[in-house]
């Protein structure tokens, strides 16, 4: 198994459990990165190694924040009314390539019944 689906399992893993993921906010602001054709949003899963990302960006004022899974999911983060997010970065660390999902990818992995059985 490569490293990439070993990833991929856990990140899906550890939100379908905890039931939603950690964003970085600076406010009412959402950290995001500009990416072709819109934003890619990272995510992690949880607030801990979004602590550690943000320590390492040259920006003030960064705090991880919970979005239940519910609320993620739905037209305001993901969705024609959200902030047009068209990658999502699966618990990125600071200098390295992480595991990148379009948003369509990532609704089909996280709704997928008995993934964690696979």
């Amino acid at each position: 198994m490569n490293v990439e689906v070993i990833g991929d399992r856990e990140f899906i893993t550890s939100v379908q459990e905890q039931d939603g993921v950690w964003v970085l906010m600076a406010g009412q602001s959402l950290y995001a990165l500009q990416a072709e054709g819109g934003r890619g949003l990272p995510v992690w899963s949880s607030a801990e190694k979004a602590e550690v990302f943000a320590e390492n960006l040259d920006q003030n004022g960064l705090s991880p924040v919970f979005v239940p899974m519910s609320n993620f999911l739905s037209a305001a983060w993901l969705g024609s009314s959200g902030p047009q997010v068209v990658d999502v970065l699966a618990s990125p660390s600071y200098g390295q390539e992480s595991l990148t999902y379009t948003v369509e990818e990532l609704r089909a992995r996280l709704k997928t019944p008995g993934f964690n059985n696979e």
